[in-house]
This record gives C-alpha cells, structure tokens and sequence, in this order.
C-alpha cells in the first residue's frame, strides 16, 4: 500500500502552524468569498466523489484518488467559506487554515486517526494531496496507486463530505 510509504510534512507543533497560516495570508491565498459560494463547492465536492467512486468501480486507481482529492478540498472550501467568507486556492494553505481555525472538531481528528493509525491530526489530507500528486503527475509511481490507497481514500472523502455538510447546511 503505497500510503504507508508517505511522510507529513506539514507543521505539527502550533506555533509552526500559526506561522504557516501567517504566511499564507501574506501570500494572500485565502480570497473573499460569496455565501453563495458554499452550495457551489459543496456541489462540487459531491460531483468530484461520484466520479472517483465511478473510478474505482473501474478499477482506475490514480483518477480515484486525484478525483477524490478535489472532491476533499472543494468541501474544505465550503467550510472554510462558512466560517470564514474565504476560500484557499492553495491546497496546503486550505488544510493550515481547518486546522489553524479550528473548523474541525477533536472528534472529527479521532475518525481521521483511524483512517491509518501511523498518521495524526490533518496528516489525512496530506496523505491524500501525495497521493493525489503522485497520480496525476509522477509517470511512474502512479501504477503503485492501489485498491487499498483509493479505498481509503474514498472512504475519508466521504466522511468528510457528510462532516461539511452537517457543519454547512
């Protein structure tokens, strides 16, 4: 399984964390947002993991992970504008943010933790960026994307989706 060979990268300790956010919005990668925005992502999400779902029914790995990806950062778009009237560009400056704001419960970091007990806290989504990376752009690790790997992808991105959803609507 090709999740096991991946490494977090992202900041742990929240002082790091204060300082990643910080400097996304220096960079500014979080974008004023319309309320209207939040059904329009949150569609976005759902149509994304209807597709990856189709993927894996067909066995094509790679686009299940990539899809389900989009479908994850869409739906912490949605949340994000929620809570915040702004949206993230930036996939890495989107995950600082959920967990840098607080939009996502202990609770919801406990079912994230048991998606693949090596990892904690937001590492769920990294794991999922890596993988949505290395199918889209590396031509030869792509063929080690798995059924396991898009499983467990699938099966957080749905998670998640009900999870914004729930915090949305």
């Amino acid at each position: 399984m090709l999740i096991e060979e991946l490494k977090s990268k992202l900041p742990k300790r929240e002082q790091s964390i204060n300082s990643f956010f910080a400097s996304c919005s220096e960079r500014k990668s979080y974008i004023n947002a319309e309320s209207s925005d939040i059904a329009l992502h949150l569609e976005k999400a759902k149509h994304d993991l209807s597709r990856a779902i189709k993927e894996f029914e067909d066995g094509c790995f790679d686009w299940t992970v990539i899809k389900a990806y989009y479908s994850i950062h869409y739906a912490g778009n949605a949340l994000l504008i929620k809570r915040q009237g702004v949206f993230s560009k930036s996939h890495v400056c989107l995950i600082i943010a959920l967990k840098r704001l607080n939009l996502i419960s202990d609770d919801f970091y406990g079912e994230l933790r048991e998606i693949h007990s090596k990892f904690s806290d937001f590492t769920a989504f990294e794991i999922t960026y890596s993988l949505r990376r290395i199918g889209q752009y590396d031509v030869v690790k792509w063929k080690s994307i798995g059924r396991e790997d898009a499983d467990a992808l699938i099966s957080f991105a749905k998670k998640f989706i009900q999870f914004v959803e729930s915090e949305v609507v």
